[in-house]
């Protein structure tokens, strides 16, 4: 496992492929382990689980808001509605509490050859560009590659902060397994403690049990003479007689 934070990048991957790895590389040289997922809209079943799963695993989301919609899962969302698989991304992790960065694409923004989408979902990008515009801290949309590279830039203390927040993670989780540690120690020393003082005792017992043992020997052994002498006694009894 990585001892980088994540951050996923989320984008429409037939408009923004070549946007998304410069993002990509500028995380990763800002040291950063950059994540995302490639949908197209040809995959089979629903991926909503998995792109949970995969942001769940991550401390913040990138997303670049293009013109797209790009695909969309098989059914509506109960909980955010109709969204394509980029905007539950993005939707999906502000629901988790994660940091979402907004990076907005203007219309000179060079993108990847694709094809163009119907009007429905024209419609459907562009509201969601007014609601998240309405309600996010935004950059100045970005109209070429070196601005989306600066933007990434930008974001150096937002990510500073996150970096420290793992930072105070990692030290609290090494805190308490020292603690586990010492507690596993000092119930070993106890139990060997214990151990050595239940030997002891045994020990003791198995003295005591020797010097009985011992007694009723001897004691055998004079009821022995006794009897012999009993029995010499009363032979030479007889013979006078």
């Amino acid at each position: 496992m990585s001892p980088r934070p994540a951050i996923f990048i989320s984008a429409v991957s037939g408009e923004l492929r070549s946007a998304r790895q410069l993002v990509a590389n500028t995380l990763t040289f800002l040291g950063y382990d950059p994540e995302w997922q490639d949908i197209f809209g040809t995959e089979e079943g629903d991926l909503r689980a998995m792109l949970s799963r995969r942001i769940d695993a991550c401390k913040g989301v990138v997303q670049l808001v293009g013109k797209c919609y790009g695909a969309e899962p098989p059914t509506i969302d109960q909980q955010f509605g109709r969204v394509s698989y980029s905007q539950y991304e993005a939707l999906y992790a502000t629901n988790k509490g994660k940091k979402v960065w907004y990076l907005f694409l203007d219309e000179d923004f060079p993108t990847d050859p694709h094809e163009e989408e119907n009007e429905e979902k024209q419609r459907l990008q562009k509201d969601y560009r007014a609601r998240v515009k309405a309600n996010s801290h935004l950059f100045h949309p970005l109209s070429s590659r070196e601005g989306l590279e600066a933007s990434v830039l930008k974001l150096r203390d937002d990510l500073t902060r996150l970096r420290r927040g793992v930072k105070r993670w990692a030290a609290f989780v090494a805190v308490l397994l020292l603690l586990s540690v010492a507690l596993t120690i000092w119930l070993l020393e106890s139990q060997h403690q214990a151990n050595k003082k239940t030997s002891q005792q045994l020990q003791a017992l198995q003295e005591k049990f020797e010097k009985l043992q011992e007694g009723v020997n001897s004691f055998a052994e004079v009821q022995n003479k006794v009897r012999q002498e009993q029995l010499g006694n009363s032979f030479r009894s007889s013979l006078k007689n």
